[in-house]
């Protein structure tokens, strides 16, 4: 499923934790009176849960300023590695890499929406907004619409019913007429492709990784879309991507 259940009774303090916390994140770096203009919280109560989570280690006050400590970074990387197919990737993502020159990313899909697990970055890898752990939508990504094509049809709907098919890009897919004629052309070739659909300037290839009749993540290559536009480079990233995902495949039989 690609939704986790709702509880009956939300416990309040733990949903207040949670929205600081993600305030503090986009907000990168605020002092007292930006995070209070961005939270629906009296300033006394909020005083209370900014010294709380500062004094268990979960923010840092410098100056007046709160950030996020480097505690979640702990927690982050114990949950990936909770992921074996991270560490039998980690060779085929750096091959990939060299003999790309692009940004290679492993990506798994956790509560309906594609996390980025791994990266590698090639010698003509181009900046991009995307980060390790940031989630992303599925119908956006090339790694996330191959997983949604290998996957079964309940759980394609169960997650466009969780998250909707939001619109990053005018070339994104927004309708389910489309996202399942995409699908179907995907299981057919073998292999995603994403063409301006995430960010603008950027497209990537990718393929599934799947062991045991199950969609474990996928591998993607990501480019400058007037380089992947060319046919041959966007032919040796298809072999690439295909090739690198058989690759962990393998590993993962033997786990």
């Amino acid at each position: 499923m690609a939704h986790t259940d709702s509880p009956n009774r939300p416990i309040k303090t733990a949903v207040r934790v949670f929205d600081l916390v993600q305030t503090v994140q986009q907000l990168e770096s605020a002092t007292f009176t930006e995070i209070a203009s961005n939270v629906e919280m009296a300033e006394s109560t909020l005083h209370d849960y900014l010294t709380t989570l500062t004094h268990l280690g979960y923010f840092v006050n410098e100056d007046g300023q709160y950030s996020l400590s480097l505690r979640f970074l702990d927690h982050g990387i114990a949950a990936r590695d909770t992921f074996s197919i991270y560490s039998k990737s980690r060779e085929t993502l750096k091959q990939l890499a060299e003999e790309s020159g692009a940004a290679v990313w492993l990506t798994v899909e956790q509560s309906g929406k594609a996390v980025y697990l791994a990266q590698e970055l090639g010698e003509n890898s181009i900046e991009t907004h995307e980060r390790l752990g940031k989630h992303e939508f599925m119908n956006c990504l090339a790694s996330g619409k191959v997983m949604l094509a290998f996957s079964s049809d309940e759980h394609v709907a169960d997650v466009v019913e969780t998250h909707g098919l939001p619109q990053k890009t005018p070339e994104s897919i927004t309708s389910m007429d489309e996202l399942q004629n995409e699908l179907a052309e995907i299981r057919e070739r073998g292999y995603a492709l994403n063409h301006n659909e995430t960010a603008q300037g950027v497209s990537a290839v990718a393929a599934p990784i799947v062991a045991e009749d199950h969609v474990r993540g996928a591998v993607a290559i990501a480019a400058p879309h007037a380089r992947v536009e060319n046919s041959e480079y966007r032919q040796r990233l298809i072999e690439l991507v295909s090739t690198g995902s058989n690759e962990i495949e393998l590993r993962l039989a033997y786990e």
